[in-house]
């Protein structure tokens, strides 16, 4: 009985992640997203396959932020050739609370999308769990960078 109660709570679970996955990319495309992993038949190619999301979104996750960052990097350096001090300890600040923010979002992430997974911990979904959780998790946090950096004409993809 506890195992049903627990693979009922891991498919609504994975549910509230798709959702939020579409939810998010609602905002930036109005087409319909398939399944990438749609045609996978068995556990093994949909942990693989799973993975593999993830690791695309992470790679976007990470090209997204060193953009931001380099971009704050070279308002930082402007400042410092232009002796403009104020604008040195603005950038400055920024860069070190941007740099705090993500690696408290890394610890968030890893704590929650370990969360997922112990919902079936032991099965041979787990490493799906984990990794649709992080791939779903991770392309949120390139909505909250986009939303809260972008501007109309600065784009961080």
């Amino acid at each position: 009985m506890l195992d049903l109660i627990r693979l009922s709570l891991f498919f609504l679970l994975l549910a509230t992640i798709s959702s939020a996955g579409q939810n998010s990319k609602l905002g930036t495309a109005n087409k319909k997203q398939e399944n990438p992993c749609g045609s996978a038949t068995t556990q093994m190619q949909l942990n693989q396959c799973y993975g593999e999301q993830y690791r695309k979104v992470d790679a976007r996750l990470n090209a997204v932020f060193g953009n931001l960052m380099r971009t704050m990097q070279k308002a930082l350096t402007e400042a410092v050739q232009r002796n403009d001090v104020d604008e040195k300890k603005y950038q400055e600040s920024s860069i070190q609370k941007l740099n705090a923010a993500e690696n408290a979002w890394v610890a968030y992430r890893a704590l929650h999308c370990d969360a997922a997974r112990h919902q079936v911990e032991g099965g041979s979904m787990s490493p799906m769990a984990w990794a649709a959780c992080m791939a779903a998790t991770t392309d949120d946090r390139i909505s909250e960078l986009k939303n809260a950096y972008e501007d109309g004409d600065f784009k961080l993809e």
